[in-house]
Order: structure tokens, then C-alpha cells, then sequence
């Protein structure tokens, strides 16, 4: 896990990420790098989660993050910070899901050999089977 947030100080993210007796500071400190540049945190990902309703996400090169990120690439914007740029970021190849805002049909296919099954995110869960 990558995180990048230029307000809050690394400490501060260890110890809300930290719980006693399940994570530990220098378990989460192992786990988790955390970076001062968002392209860095972007580098080698297939998602990139916004949290965050600041504007300067609104800012950021996406064509440069889409060429770092392993494909496909997705962007998960928990704040609505992208609403205006949707489309945009699918032309350059981006599955974008949001809360409470469909953006649209088409799927990207997780592998494209035959022998993994294809799916995305919008596609409805199995149902299980009752006993």
C-alpha cells in the first residue's frame, strides 16, 4: 500500500493505520510506504484510491499516472473529486468507479486469456447457493 497525503505527517497515518494487538506501528510501517509525490504512489498500481475532497487531485497529470500504473488501471474516487474529468480519464484508459454515480457499461477485462474468467466491477455478484 502506497499513500500519499500532503497534510497529514507520516507518523500521524502509521499510528491511525496502527491497532493494539492486531497492527502494531512497525508492522503497518513495513506494509505501508508512504510517499511526498502522488505520481510515485501511483507507480506499479492497479488502482489509485482518492479519499480526500481536495482540489489539487483535479490538478494531476493522469495521463502520466495511467502510463506508470499496471494495467488495468482503475480509479476509485470516494469524494466525487473527478466528477467533471470522467470521461476524460476513460479515453485514456481508466475504469473509474465512484460512489453513487454509475459512469458507464463498458468492462474491462481483468486477463485476456481464455483460461481466467473475465469480469469487472460492475458486474452483479454470484449468487450463492442455499443448503
Amino acid at each position: 500500500l502506497h499513500i500519499y497525503d500532503p497534510k497529514v505527517l507520516k507518523e500521524q497515518i502509521i499510528l491511525d493505520l496502527s491497532h493494539p494487538g492486531v497492527s502494531e506501528d512497525d508492522q503497518v510501517s513495513r506494509l505501508v510506504t508512504i510517499t511526498k509525490d502522488p505520481y510515485e504512489a501511483c507507480e506499479e498500481a492497479h488502482a489509485l484510491v482518492i479519499c480526500t475532497e481536495w482540489d489539487m487531485f483535479k490538478e494531476l497529470d493522469y495521463q502520466r499516472i495511467h502510463k506508470k500504473m499496471l494495467k488495468p488501471a482503475f480509479i476509485f474516487d470516494g469524494r466525487r473529486v473527478l466528477d467533471d474529468l470522467h470521461h476524460q480519464l476513460q479515453a485514456i484508459g481508466f475504469q473509474i468507479e465512484t460512489i453513487g454515480k454509475k459512469i458507464s457499461a463498458k468492462r474491462i477485462p481483468f486477463a485476456s486469456s481464455g483460461d481466467i474468467p473475465k469480469f469487472s466491477l460492475q458486474d452483479p455478484p454470484l449468487k450463492k447457493a442455499r443448503v
